[in-house]
């Protein structure tokens, strides 16, 4: 095996590593129980490197896992809210905002698919070394995930409920997901350079251009 493709078990291992760190990562009770969510920031900026099959392994891989983990509890919970009165509802959501239907176990490998297509785009600027738009998109990426899950159980569970806490959890998941995210983003770049592991440009790419 060339020291190019030692790439791809690294990021493998880094993402495995992510779920088992995961356990240990306390929560922010101040922020409705936010917290850095390090699977999918690792898959997020991982995705910004790898070529697009891989970049599809890793959604299978991240979402089968992140399912299997959180899934079961949320199924259990729902039962809770839909026997709850309105206030009920309120307060639970607003502790566990990612409670509250029972959705298909396996729904989040499409997620994580779609979004990390969009972060294939800015590749350019992982290999150029140059973290602000890929720092800006790992933010995006993690709240379109959240919000669109939040969304997908408001319709299986028939309301549309958005309080206060939710938001609050929404932007700070967000914000925890932006400030490791450079730390990552550098970690996959130094060992990518010292691999001469080269961004593969195949798919979707933007482009970008020197100033003069």
């Amino acid at each position: 095996m060339s020291a190019n493709w030692l790439y791809y078990p690294f990021v493998l291992v880094l993402l495995a590593l992510s779920f088992a760190a995961q356990e240990f990562v306390p929560a922010f009770e101040f922020a409705q129980q936010a917290r850095f969510l390090l699977p999918p920031v690792v898959f997020f900026s991982s995705a910004l490197s790898v070529s697009f099959p891989m970049m599809l392994l890793m959604a299978f891989f991240t979402g089968l896992v992140w399912d299997a983990r959180n899934l079961p509890y949320k199924e259990d919970k729902a039962v809770t809210i839909v026997m709850t009165s309105d206030v009920g509802l309120t307060t639970d959501v607003e502790k566990h905002p990612e409670v509250g239907g029972s959705l298909p176990f396996g729904y989040t490998i499409f997620l994580f698919g779609a979004l990390g297509t969009l972060m294939q785009g800015v590749r350019p600027l992982f290999k150029r070394g140059r973290w602000e738009l890929p720092v800006l998109m790992v933010g995006v990426a993690i709240m379109a995930w959240l919000l669109v899950e939040y969304l997908l159980m408001s319709f299986l569970r028939g309301s549309f409920v958005f309080p206060y806490g939710m938001w609050t959890k929404l932007i700070t998941d967000t914000l925890l997901a932006m400030l490791v995210s450079p730390v990552l983003l550098y970690l996959l770049h130094s060992i990518a350079h010292k691999l001469r592991f080269e961004a593969p440009q195949e798919g979707l790419t933007f482009h970008f251009h020197h100033g003069s």
